[in-house]
């Protein structure tokens, strides 16, 4: 069977989007307390890597001392004044194909609570923008941090990556593809300058994907319950193969797609030493993401997390309505002490 055209899949895309954002944006937000918070304000960035060339909107979630003391601060001192703040880049998820940067404002409001600074990443979608545009789009996104982070009062020492699902493949993917990105500047002579470089602290992935080289069947398999459990239709999983692959055939080892599977000296280099995830028992991504948790200690990262038993993949990003959601509250209580461990334990 011939694979589907571009067109139908935007089509469908369009319809899946809208009903993603019936529920996490319009339930979620009008009729489930406490409300999520709305982004303190939204910064449009030029993509620099990915072509075509594009917009990346930049969702900036703060606490109030940062939306007070934005400026850039002044060793010097003054009234009111605080040091840069670290920040969290976050990556939403959605299959590479629906969601967007305001999906998941529940963590950031777990993350400002902690006085840190979370920046969600609106990168460009799937099939309009396949593979390995979002990717890219990412690692735009941290350079611009980076470059702008004095503008902006940002610690750019301490920057942390975080994402869900198909933003936790980018927990990975990005810093890979950042690495590649810098380390081919300073063979062409244009290394990104000393005084705008940044460090990546810490990742803090939510039910990633981290092997494409298993089929959708053969991730099922690999943990049974989640074919009865998972809240996923296969028709979903189709738009989002097909989007985000599109055209194919693409090497599916590649660390950009599968960074569960990239060289040990990839893994090394390009991820930070510590770093946190978070897996769910009733996902068809977990025996691939715990796998890659022991991988990454036998290489003497430091990894911590847990997985949640009985819920399934993204259960954190439904609608509880008036009921909350202690264990979501729960779950983002220990990544934050992770993220804050990460930092130094101070802000």
């Amino acid at each position: 069977m011939s694979p589907p055209s571009r067109f139908s899949l935007k089509l469908r895309a369009l319809l899946w989007r809208f009903l993603s954002n019936l529920s996490s944006s319009f339930f979620d937000r009008y009729f489930t307390t406490p409300r999520p918070p709305r982004a303190s304000f939204v910064v449009s960035i030029p993509t620099t890597i990915a072509k075509p060339h594009g917009q990346i909107p930049l969702e900036f979630y703060g606490p109030p001392t940062y939306l007070q003391h934005r400026k850039p601060f002044n060793p010097a001192g003054g009234p009111g004044e605080t040091k840069p703040f670290p920040v969290v880049i976050n990556f939403h998820g959605g299959g590479f194909t629906i969601g967007g940067p305001g999906g998941d404002a529940r963590w950031a409001a777990a993350v400002v609570q902690e006085g840190v600074v979370l920046i969600s990443v609106g990168y460009r979608l799937a099939p309009e923008h396949p593979f390995p545009t979002g990717i890219e789009d990412g690692v735009a996104a941290i350079v611009w941090v980076w470059e702008h982070a004095e503008e902006y009062n940002l610690d750019k020492s301490r920057v942390i990556i975080s994402g869900f699902s198909a933003g936790g493949n980018f927990c990975f993917t990005v810093p890979m593809r950042l690495y590649t990105e810098l380390e081919q500047r300073k063979q062409q002579g244009r290394p990104l300058a000393a005084s705008k470089s940044g460090k990546l602290a810490g990742l803090l992935a939510f039910y990633p994907s981290v092997n494409w080289t298993q089929s959708r069947a053969e991730r099922t398999a690999s943990n049974a319950i989640s074919g009865v459990k998972g809240p996923i239709p296969k028709a979903l999983f189709d738009l989002f193969d097909h989007s985000y692959l599109y055209p194919g055939p693409l090497d599916m080892s590649s660390p950009y797609l599968s960074p569960g599977l990239a060289a040990d000296e990839m893994v090394l280099n390009a991820l930070p030493h510590s770093i946190y995830i978070h897996t769910c028992e009733w996902d068809q991504l977990l025996v691939e993401a715990e796998t890659f948790r022991e991988r990454l200690k036998g290489l003497g990262k430091r990894v911590t997390g847990s997985m949640t038993k009985g819920v399934a993949h993204a259960w954190d990003k439904r609608p509880s309505l008036a009921r909350g959601n202690p264990l979501r509250d729960e779950v983002y209580t220990e990544a934050t002490g992770a993220m804050m461990k990460m930092l130094g334990g101070n802000v």
